[in-house]
């Protein structure tokens, strides 16, 4: 199954392009993917991962809906998902 991946902030630059397209298998879910994103694209593992783990700050959307408010990472995704997730943004 194919899903869109959208790109923003230092995950954009550390790739130079705004989305990709991720082929995986049937019931995978947001963790798995995440997974395979850092797999495929080293660039990006330490800015998803920290110590094994995604890193806490890392806001998940799955087709504009913030996958906290749902299954967490362990939310499966589907055919033609969109796959988003966003650094922290802070300043003053």
């Amino acid at each position: 199954m194919k899903v869109t991946v959208k790109l923003f902030g230092e995950f954009r630059a550390a790739l130079g392009v705004e989305g990709l397209e991720l082929d995986l298998p049937t019931g995978v879910t947001c963790r798995d993917a995440l997974a395979r994103l850092a797999d495929d694209h080293p660039p990006l593992r330490d800015l998803l991962f920290a110590d094994g783990e995604i890193r806490d700050h890392l806001h998940v959307f799955v087709n504009g809906r913030n996958v906290l408010h749902g299954q967490g990472l362990a939310m499966p995704l589907s055919p033609g998902d969109t796959l988003t997730f966003f650094p922290p943004i802070s300043g003053g």
